[in-house]
């Protein structure tokens, strides 16, 4: 009988050869198709953290979101790991997060921070490792990692995490401006945008308050109330502005 494999955090490129049959060269492959994600581990790591979206013309921009330290993995991007296996190390800057969430590594005197990785710190997360080896059908149709996992409850997967609907949210936001109107405050602005993802996705599916804070800062300058405003007293007091009386045309004989 097979020794069980190990149920951990994280496993290295090695075992995890050894356990698929797989060479370095194919691991490769896999990660710069995207197939396989593979990630490093650091034992307390600060990093800028952003999200990307894109402008009218389809380039991406970044919107910063914090800083965060770091306690565990943090996946690589396909082509970087393409490059670790390749040469044999890579001086990285950016790194991937939970749900489309991008770090990226403070700048140190006027450059981009950057840390060294090599081949031998190179992991796969378990739940990835799950994910390939469900995908591939390789591992076992049932392995001891697998069942424990699933009496302990899933674990939560950063591979192909979903997309907050951002444009879904802005028409909401412009929605909300017109009708009732802008709320007196952001931050109640705030918790009903909170609201609206939590009625679309579900309560574990809502973006951070600093990446809806960015979205609200950029609109809340115009539309905040503002007492000497028509649409901010309609806003505050439920008045609504006065409009100057229609001039009557008398026909003329």
């Amino acid at each position: 009988m097979a020794k069980p494999f190990p149920r951990k955090p994280f496993y290295g490129l090695a075992e995890l050869c050894e356990r698929w049959s797989l060479s370095e060269a194919d691991i490769a492959a896999y990660a710069l198709e995207s197939e396989l994600t593979l990630s490093i581990a650091v034992g307390g790591l600060r990093v800028e953290t952003s999200e990307v979206e894109e402008d009218a013309d389809g380039r991406p921009f970044s919107i910063p979101t914090g800083t965060r330290w770091i306690v565990g993995t943090m996946d690589i991007r396909s082509v970087d790991a393409w490059s670790v296996l390749l040469n044999g190390s890579q001086a990285i800057g950016r790194f991937c997060g939970l749900q489309g969430e991008v770090l990226d590594l403070p700048d140190q005197d006027d450059e981009r921070g950057t840390i060294l990785v090599d081949r031998q710190s190179l992991v796969v997360r378990r739940a990835e490792m799950e994910r390939f080896q469900e995908a591939q059908g390789i591992g076992g149709a049932q392995s001891a990692i697998a069942a424990v996992a699933g009496a302990n409850g899933r674990e939560k997967s950063r591979g192909a995490p979903p997309k907050f609907d951002w444009e879904g949210c802005w028409c909401e936001i412009a929605k909300t401006i017109y009708d009732p109107g802008p709320p007196a405050t952001q931050a109640e602005w705030l918790r009903m945008i909170q609201d609206w993802f939590a009625d679309q996705l579900g309560p574990d599916n809502v973006p951070c308050d600093s990446s809806i804070k960015a979205r609200l800062s950029r609109i809340w300058p115009t539309v905040k109330p503002n007492i000497g405003r028509p649409s901010a007293l309609t806003a505050v007091h439920g008045a609504a502005p006065s409009r100057p009386a229609e001039k009557v045309r008398v026909a003329r004989r």
